[in-house]
């Protein structure tokens, strides 16, 4: 019974931790204001959710680079249903 509750346990480690390495298009929107006028971009991605994390990372570094503070700004995602070809 132990051998069986740790078989079960290794497994589920190996699919949690396989989670942030698989590929999915997200829709990755930015938004904030910028000398008085409202900026809204919105770009696709296809990434890991490491990746994207990463990608994130460096557009809240270019906009505190513009001087932006982090509630002058909202950076949302989500999956979109595209292909690798489609995302782009």
């Amino acid at each position: 019974m132990k051998k069986i509750v740790i078989a079960c346990a290794v497994i589920l480690a190996g699919v949690l931790s396989s989670c942030g390495d698989t590929n999915y298009c997200y829709e990755v929107t930015q938004k904030y204001n910028f000398l008085g006028q409202e900026v809204s971009s919105t770009t696709y991605i296809w990434a890991t959710s490491n990746e994207l994390d990463a990608t994130i990372d460096e557009i809240e570094a270019e906009l505190e680079a513009m001087g932006l503070s982090k509630d002058a700004y909202t950076i949302d995602y989500k999956k979109a249903s595209k292909s690798q070809e489609e995302c782009y």
